[in-house]
Formats: C-alpha cells, sequence, structure tokens
C-alpha cells in the first residue's frame, strides 16, 4: 500500500513538474511572438539644416510606418519655421542634453505595460518639460506617462495628418514661448 501511494505521489509530482514546464514554455513562446510581431524598428538618424537663427528642434523617435510618417510630416512644418532638426532613435535619448534644444519631440510606443526605458529615464531627467512635446503609441491609443500631457494614439496611417496637425500646433507652442 505505501509503494502504490509513493508511486502515485511521485506521478502527481511529475506532472505538476511537466505543467510547470510546459507553462514557462508557453510563456516564453507568447514573449517571442510578442516582440517580433510588436517590437519596433531602430529609427533612421538624420538632420536637416535651417537657418542659423531658428529654432533647434529634436525628434526622438522609434522605426515603424506610422511612426516615420509623423516624423516625415513634422521634419517638413518645422522646415518651412527654418529650424534645424536632428532625428534620433529613442536607445539615444542618455546622450541629449537638454540646454541644446529649443524643443524636443519624443514619440514612442507603449510596450509591454510601460514606456521604453530610454523614454522614461528621459522624461524623469528633463526639467524644462514646458519644451517636451510627447507621443505614446499604443494598441487601443490610450496608454500614456504619468503626469504629462502628452498625446496618446492608436498606430493607424489614415490619422497620421491628424496626429501631425496636433503635434505641429504643440511644437509651435513651444517655439512661440521662446
Amino acid at each position: 500500500m505505501a509503494v502504490k501511494e509513493s508511486a502515485t505521489r511521485k506521478a502527481r509530482w511529475r506532472s505538476l513538474l511537466l505543467l510547470g514546464v510546459g507553462l514557462i514554455v508557453v510563456a516564453l513562446i507568447s514573449v517571442i511572438w510578442y516582440r517580433q510581431h510588436y517590437a519596433m524598428e531602430v529609427a533612421r538618424s538624420f538632420e536637416v539644416a535651417g537657418s542659423p537663427a531658428g529654432p533647434r528642434v529634436l525628434i526622438a523617435t522609434q522605426g515603424s510606418d506610422f511612426k516615420d510618417a509623423l516624423t516625415a510630416g513634422l521634419v517638413d512644418h518645422l522646415q518651412r519655421r527654418s529650424a534645424f532638426v536632428k532625428v534620433i532613435d529613442v536607445t539615444a535619448l542618455e546622450s541629449v542634453q537638454e540646454a541644446d534644444w529649443n524643443a524636443m519631440v519624443v514619440i514612442h510606443t507603449w510596450e509591454m505595460r510601460k514606456p521604453p526605458i530610454e523614454v522614461g529615464a528621459f522624461v524623469d531627467r528633463i526639467r524644462g518639460r514646458d519644451k517636451l512635446v510627447v507621443l505614446t503609441t499604443s494598441g487601443a491609443g490610450n496608454f500614456k506617462l504619468e503626469g504629462l500631457d502628452a498625446i496618446s494614439a492608436a498606430s493607424q496611417m489614415d490619422n497620421v495628418a491628424t496626429r501631425v496637425d496636433e503635434l505641429a500646433s504643440r511644437i509651435d507652442a513651444v517655439l512661440d514661448t521662446q
């Protein structure tokens, strides 16, 4: 009888162990799939020369069709203001010096219930938040950093013009107060 109970107990533990390992494997596959399906590409860095007396605007973004279209629209708008524009990937925010810019635009995706680490750290260290314009994308378009007057949107290509206008208006407000 004790041998039978011992064998039953071992079988139960083996089943629980296999179930646990199976759940871990499923979780890992899910995370890998999520990253492959929703991960942002690295944005292409470039500069657009402006007037020496014009404003200096930094755009930190991530690579996606939607964000690339927003960036292109903002660069076009800022060229009309004779602004010097520098576009970087959000992973380069650590090296940004706030004093070098009249306005700073951050366009990022809400990933796994939070902003990218670099974006959170950048926003936390910025003292002149009045120079900061942020657009956060998420599936539902309703997530954004707390305590920040940010725009929240879903990455829908048919809304690019509306979002560019909204961002341009906020950038103009920042630049016009300086």
